[in-house]
């Protein structure tokens, strides 16, 4: 196996980040690594003990130039004019403006900056993952079988992400180019039931020193035993 540049857990639970300023465009990355953080992603829990993954790594210049335009339509058509033109959800979910103080809005002007730097250099990044799924679609977007359906993938990926990391290399979870689907499985001439569920953007980092990200506390988000005994409230 490749060597670990990390190899202490907690630090590799706390510190990865989604990536993508901080991504090395020049230098290349093995397919020997990515097959690696793929064959332990593998052991990612899964709905029904069924591998319903099917993994594309794409490395070919062609066909990220490709990927990267379906991701600059999302842009476009999701984020950019959307808030360009004051629509409501787009602008209560991604403009800085409506965040509730001075700290959260800088926040995420950088996030939305750093969004649309991958955007603009995507076709650059060494190797592009994109994540399928063949489960039956859900016929309701949650509860039933939607919570399985996403419920194998994204642990999948996030144990991908966690193998990346250990090994110096960065991702982030680009989940929008699942508004272009269609368009991915053209473009890699998947088959009707490989459904992309998320772009993974993987290329070594410019350093390693991440540090973890800003959180709630955690009184704020969990309890226990309904919602009125928050975290850390009772004695130790």
């Amino acid at each position: 196996m490749s060597a670990r540049v990390i190899t202490d857990i907690d630090e590799v639970l706390t510190t990865t980040r989604a990536v993508r300023r901080r991504m090395d465009f020049d230098r290349p990355v093995a397919r020997a690594v990515v097959e690696e953080c793929l064959r332990l992603a593998q052991q990612a829990p899964m709905g029904s003990n069924l591998e319903d993954w099917r993994i594309v790594a794409v490395d070919d210049p062609t066909l990220k130039r490709k990927l990267s335009g379906l991701y600059t339509e999302v842009w476009h058509q999701t984020v950019e004019r959307p808030l360009a033109s004051g629509e409501a959800a787009t602008t209560t979910r991604l403009s800085p403006t409506v965040r509730a103080d001075p700290q959260a809005q800088v926040r995420q002007a950088r996030v939305l900056r750093a969004v649309k730097y991958l955007v603009d250099h995507l076709d650059r990044v060494p190797v592009l993952v994109v994540l399928c799924s063949t489960k039956p679609l859900p016929q309701r977007p949650v509860g039933g079988t939607a919570s399985g359906y996403y419920g194998s993938i994204f642990p999948f990926a996030w144990s991908f992400q966690l193998a990346l990391r250990s090994r110096g290399l960065g991702s982030v979870l680009a989940t929008a180019l699942a508004h272009k689907a269609s368009g991915v499985q053209a473009v890699l001439g998947l088959p009707a039931e490989w459904r992309p569920i998320t772009l993974l953007p993987v290329a070594y980092t410019r350093g390693v020193d991440f540090r973890p990200a800003a959180r709630a506390d955690l009184a704020d988000v969990a309890f226990w035993n309904g919602p009125v005994e928050p975290a850390g409230s009772a004695p130790a």
